[in-house]
């Protein structure tokens, strides 16, 4: 197995959800490819060795993917007063509880009502 030295200059890009993850973009000329890793705290869990061509169509679907994101915008977070709309939603969906049905339920229901008109 070869080592191959670490490149003095690289790119890290951090995770948006936190900075315990990251990939890491550096340049190796003497082999002609691009090294992405993903790093995981401060381990790398997986490499990807590019070439140039391969490079480009990565660049591309980024650049996609960028202009995707600049015709639309992330939709808004939702409000608490949007989340009851959605659960009232869901809730005028279900139907209603049925009573309990049989002997053993109308027993059960007996002893209830018993025990509450006490």
């Amino acid at each position: 197995m070869t080592v191959t030295a670490m490149p003095a200059r690289a790119r890290w890009v951090w995770d948006a959800r936190d900075r315990t993850r990251a990939v890491r973009v550096s340049a190796h000329p003497a082999q002609g490819l691009v090294n992405l890793s993903i790093w995981r705290d401060d381990a790398c869990v997986g490499t990807v060795k590019l070439r140039p061509d391969e490079v480009a169509g990565l660049v591309s679907g980024l650049t996609e993917g960028l202009a995707e994101l600049a015709v639309t915008p992330p939709a808004a977070p939702a409000t608490v007063t949007d989340l009851e709309t959605r659960l009232a939603a869901v809730e005028s969906r279900l139907e209603a509880p049925r009573p309990p049905a049989g002997r053993l339920a109308r027993t059960v229901l007996r002893r209830v009502q018993d025990r509450l008109l006490r």
